[in-house]
């Protein structure tokens, strides 16, 4: 009996990090206001610079824990990656990165896996950018 059910956690155990392989995904996405383009976003006190406003173009990678987004674009400080270890076991919550400025600022993830959409926020600007699937 206690053989059996070491095999059955054993196997158990092999499957869970099949599982967690599979949340590796790759997608094309654009970042962009949430509200459309807007100096303030909304009443914020800080300005923000074409490198905020401007769409950003580029490609999302999630491996393991690790989610990248390298930007195409020619404007600097759009590419970023965060830690995802801090969200709930269905996909959602919020995690902290670490600009290269050294700001930090947030992505927020609404429960799913793999191509979807997320928000980022800065710690001292009113703005949220949408990153969607690019079809």
């Amino acid at each position: 009996m206690k053989l059996g059910l070491f095999l059955a956690t054993l196997i158990g155990l092999a499957g869970a990090s099949h599982i967690s392989g599979a949340a590796d995904a790759s997608w094309a996405a654009v970042g962009a206001l949430e509200n459309g383009m807007s100096t303030s976003c909304g009443g914020g006190t800080v300005s923000t610079g074409p490198e905020w406003t401007s769409p950003a173009y580029g490609q999302v990678d999630i491996k393991g824990n690790t989610l990248t987004f390298k930007s195409t674009s020619a404007i600097r400080n759009h590419s970023f990656t965060v830690d995802l270890k801090a969200l709930q076991p269905d996909g959602s919550g919020k995690v902290v990165g670490i600009d290269k400025d050294n700001r930090e600022f947030y992505l927020t993830f609404e429960p799913g896996s793999g191509a979807r959409i997320f928000h980022m926020t800065y710690r001292y600007k009113a703005c949220r950018r949408v990153y969607t699937p690019k079809a």
